[in-house]
């Protein structure tokens, strides 16, 4: 064991060391030298003349592709010379191919692009499937994509209000549960894989996901792949990855700001109400209008992207604020934001970005009783949460040649947080470096993407004690394209995992794919993959007791978790002719899917009985089985657009034959978009059957999750005014034990442009 950990340490130090120090000056030793070349080009929308943004730009059979810039316009540098067929995608619109254009040596090659709109806005292209481009269509697995309309829509003061409304996605403090994948384990080990950008961002200590640090006014789009990643992406991906993708640099300098506040209503019952804080309460009784002093929220942004030269930098700034809606529900969070697109020498692409976030929040761990939900135990008033974050990404991009690109990323994200409770001053500082070298490479039928990734985790703690954790792998995925028909997934990976002192692991994740194309608008798809993850620092070594619940470690927590994972799913798009006009006329897509995962050392939270104290700890066996039907539609030329989306699940412990902890067995959501002139309204609805089985509090009334929200948005282009009302029902409900939801509140946001 001692001599396994000693290769390994050195391994990955050398390995770290020599990526680190060149930052993809390995790009350039594969390069070629060619004489300049040059296709350029712009896409309007075919109806009103108006040019496109963010247009995707792809040289099919190639490893070349750009996306449009503000004006509608896009360029690609060192083609080889030869003659290509070039694609335009983009979400509402058809997507268009242009054949035989000649790109010759020493010229400047031009086209033009004119799209026609569709009915319905479904996107075209992911990212995150296979960590290169892919035609959604011809993906084996269940894809959605959050625009950036849908994301600005709507007044979040985070990214998991946005995410939580997608079919199949629960999010329960923090923690993201992908059909029935998760259930409540106080943040740590997640079994879905968040990234930016194509980057982990995964803490070092907990294995979990902080939305606080995510850059909310700068996503572009998010992509979320459902069903087991392991085979690409390694641990944290066994049920899916969610790639959050944040927009780059505009040509022409460009401003934004955004303003934001908003305030809770009054409690469902009088006895609830802690504080005459609450502004409708003041309105009626108190006859006061006093919003300053109110139970309030808001924040205001500010971005500003430009070039200068050929380098591109965006920068954004941001302040949140709240009192909260329960005692201790206060926080105030500061973000700063950074990216910068630098070109470099034989074409080589380096982007670069990094965050900063402070947030200084109260903590409520449960309420001080059912019928006093808003209030906690007196001892506990006032304990506050410090927690600062940083994270740097470096991205090196390189076409070789047009078959040939490689891809080399190096991330690093520190954490510190410091409890100031009345009976607990725990700390951390946590690092997560990591490392990846990746190549793409086209011949034929064939689409190849392989590489080695390698990361390295350390704690330094009151809560976990010094620890360190390894971690390397290399991983293959192969495209085939049979027939236009008929295409094949294949891929593995082979991942290594050393817990310093404690345990070493190999796991290898296979995965195969299948996609038929029995129609233009139809596709069958069929998948296999195996996923695992590995168990956290938090989930082995912590040791804590927070207001009299105590956690210890488990230094026999030694096993991934690991499943098998197979998903059938269908996808059609309709155009339908109900009327001879053309204006009502619906356009459908449905998406309907079949799975199924067997779990093998599932982890998680359970009570020791002999030290009557939390423990995490490997399940000998567990399975999950479910459907998922998605529906989008739009009518009368988009003015009305629609979707809903069923899950039904069934995740049992074969150990005790009951439901796995803190999972609902049905979900549901919908929602329905009206634009009329510059108006546009909008309705969503959430809901989650009564959660099952607990850990805790077994006896506490539990109820399902009924929450509506509504918007109007009012576009004065070049600025947008939305109020919001998130749960308009007032409706009560907890997702995790003693802890009240939000209730009803009220959001004013002023959007601008310049």
């Amino acid at each position: 064991m001692k001599k396994s950990n000693i290769y390994i340490k050195r391994a990955v130090f050398k390995t770290l060391l020599i990526l680190f120090l060149i930052n993809g000056t390995v790009l350039q030793i594969h390069a070629q030298h060619k004489s300049r070349t040059i296709l350029t080009g712009n896409v309007s929308d075919a109806k009103t003349g108006e040019p496109l943004i963010g247009v995707n730009i792809l040289i099919k059979g190639t490893v070349y592709g750009t996306s449009t810039d503000e004006n509608g316009k896009f360029k690609i540098d060192y083609l080889p010379a030869g003659t290509y067929d070039v694609e335009a995608t983009m979400i509402g619109y058809k997507s268009q191919l242009k054949k035989g254009i000649r790109i010759r040596i020493g010229m400047v090659s031009r086209i033009e692009f004119k799209l026609q709109p569709t009915v319905l806005q479904l996107p075209a292209l992911t990212i995150t499937a296979s960590k290169s481009r892919r035609l959604i269509k011809d993906t084996p697995a269940t894809i959605d994509v959050i625009s950036t309309k849908a994301i600005q829509s709507r007044s979040a003061m985070s990214l998991e209000e946005i995410i939580q409304n997608t079919a199949g996605i629960g999010i329960n403090k923090g923690q993201i549960d992908l059909r029935g994948s998760t259930g409540f384990n106080w943040a740590a080990g997640s079994r879905v894989l968040l990234m930016v950008d194509g980057h982990p961002h995964i803490s070092a200590e907990t294995g979990g996901i902080n939305w606080d640090s995510l850059p909310l006014e700068e996503v572009e789009r998010i992509e979320i792949v459902k069903g087991a990643g392991s085979a690409i992406y390694g641990s944290n991906a066994m049920a899916g990855m969610i790639n959050i993708i944040t927009r780059d640099p505009s040509k022409n300098p460009e401003t934004r700001i955004k303003l934001m506040w908003g305030f809770y209503d009054e409690p469902s019952y009088p006895q609830w109400r802690w504080t005459d804080r609450f502004l409708t309460y003041r309105l009626r009784e108190l006859h006061k209008f006093d919003p300053i002093s109110a139970l309030s929220f808001g924040g205001i942004d500010l971005s500003h992207s430009r070039y200068i030269g050929s380098v591109g930098f965006l920068v954004t700034a941001g302040l949140k604020k709240s009192t909260g809606y329960t005692q201790n529900g206060q926080y105030i969070r500061w973000n700063i934001t950074g990216k910068a697109k630098i070109p470099l020498p034989q074409s080589i692409k380096w982007t670069l970005s990094g965050k900063l976030t402070r947030n200084d929040r109260g903590d409520f761990l449960q309420w001080l009783s059912q019928s006093q939900p808003m209030k906690v135990p007196e001892e506990a008033i006032g304990d506050w949460v410090r927690s600062d974050k940083m994270n740097i990404h470096s991205t090196f991009k390189k076409a070789v040649n047009k078959n040939l690109a490689f891809t080399a990323k190096q991330n690093w994200y520190r954490i510190y947080w410091k409890n100031h409770f009345h009976d607990n001053k725990d700390y951390t500082i946590a690092d997560r470096l990591g490392t990846e070298l990746q190549a793409d490479y086209f011949l034929g039928s064939n689409s190849l993407t392989f590489g080695t990734e390698i990361t390295y985790h350390r704690a330094e703690s009151m809560m976990y004690g010094n620890r360190h954790i390894y971690d390397f792998a290399i991983y293959v995925e192969d495209e085939v394209r049979f027939s236009p028909k008929w295409i094949m997934t294949l891929g593995t990976r082979y991942d290594h995992h050393t817990i310093k002192n404690i345990s070493t692991d190999h796991q290898i994740s296979p995965r195969i794919g299948l996609v038929f194309h029995p129609q233009e608008k139809s596709s069958i798809r069929l998948s296999a993959g195996h996923g695992f993850r590995a168990p956290s620092i938090a989930e082995v070594f912590a040791n804590t007791t927070v207001s009299g619940f105590r956690v210890i470690p488990n230094l026999k927590l030694n096993k991934a978790e690991r499943a098998w994972s197979f998903e059938l799913g269908f996808r059609q798009s309709l155009a339908l002719r109900v009327l001879p006009s053309k204006n009502f006329n619906p356009a459908l897509m449905l998406d309907m899917a079949l799975f199924y995962s067997r779990y093998r050392d599932m982890i998680d939270v359970d009570i020791n009985l002999e030290e009557m104290a939390f423990q995490f700890k490997n399940l000998n066996k567990a399975r999950n089985m479910g459907f998922e039907i998605r529906l989008t539609a739009a009518f009368f030329n988009r003015l009305l657009s629609t979707n809903i989306g069923y899950t039904y699940i069934d995740p049992i412990n074969l150990e005790t034959g009951k439901m796995l902890n803190y999972r609902s067995r049905h979900r549901f959501v919908s929602g329905a978009v009206l634009n009329i002139w510059r108006l546009t309204i909008g309705l969503d609805y959430r809901y989650a059957s009564r959660i099952e089985e607990v850990v805790i509090y077994p006896s506490d009334e539990r109820v399902p999750m009924h929450v509506v929200d509504g918007r109007i948005i009012l576009d004065l282009q070049p600025v947008t005014i939305s109020i919001e009302a998130k749960n308009l029902r007032n409706y009560n409900y907890t997702l995790r034990p003693r802890y009240l939801e939000p209730i009803r509140h009220f959001i004013i946001t002023i959007r601008g442009k310049f």
